[in-house]
């Protein structure tokens, strides 16, 4: 009760742990590390998406794809019939939670939400030459492209929204800090690996704080 949690998820998604927080007696601290924005040009984005139904495969590796997605589906007209031909891959329960909010129930959710296990579940199922949509961020890993396509697939991976660190929390992070916080929650590598940038390098100023991450 009344221990200070550090939720550095971005401002969009912060509210609903900050929520779960509150109701076990934390006091959430939220400091965004990573803001996510919508594309500057979205033509390449526009062109995978047009036909989306064209893609035996489509990869969803967050919620934040399936809202960035959904936003050009949108803007085309279209809506989820558009993967009326497609399987629907997602990656984590909150991002098959978004697609069941849009009328989607996905074909695969892996076990475990990492890059190496949907490869590994994928690629038990797919067929060679079989196409695959992966939509992610500016800043994903290539592993998962990487283990689709030895897996035999024919792999389109397009930047479906940009991941920034939000340049107010650096003059926040101090003050929060020299207050104190009891624990620092993290649900991607990307906030962790901001807040660190957040720290100047210094994350010896959270040694006595407790880390948590999914």
């Amino acid at each position: 009760f009344g221990k200070r949690v550090l939720v550095t998820r971005s401002r969009q998604q912060a509210s609903a742990l900050s929520e779960l927080l509150s109701l076990e007696g934390a006091e959430p601290i939220e400091l965004p590390t990573i803001e996510i924005r919508p594309l500057d040009d979205t033509l390449e984005m526009d062109d995978a998406v047009r036909d989306i139904s064209r893609y035996r495969w489509v990869v969803f590796t967050s919620a934040n794809a399936v809202e960035a997605v959904f936003a050009r589906l949108t803007a085309m007209g279209l809506d989820a019939r558009a993967l009326h031909a497609s399987r629907v891959v997602a990656i984590g329960s909150a991002t098959s939670a978004s697609l069941r909010d849009r009328g989607i129930a996905a074909d695969l959710v892996p076990e475990k939400s990492v890059s190496e296990s949907v490869s590994i579940a994928l690629g038990d199922r797919i067929e060679t030459g079989e196409t695959v949509l992966l939509p992610h961020a500016d800043i994903a890993r290539d592993a998962l492209r990487e283990g689709l396509a030895q897996a035999g697939a024919q792999v389109h991976d397009v930047i479906a929204y940009k991941s920034v660190m939000p340049e107010d929390s650096r003059v926040r992070i101090a003050a929060l800090l020299e207050e104190g916080v009891g624990v620092a929650t993290f649900t991607s590598s990307s906030t962790a690996s901001n807040l660190a940038k957040l720290l100047g390098g210094d994350v010896g100023r959270l040694g006595n704080t407790r880390i948590a991450c999914i």
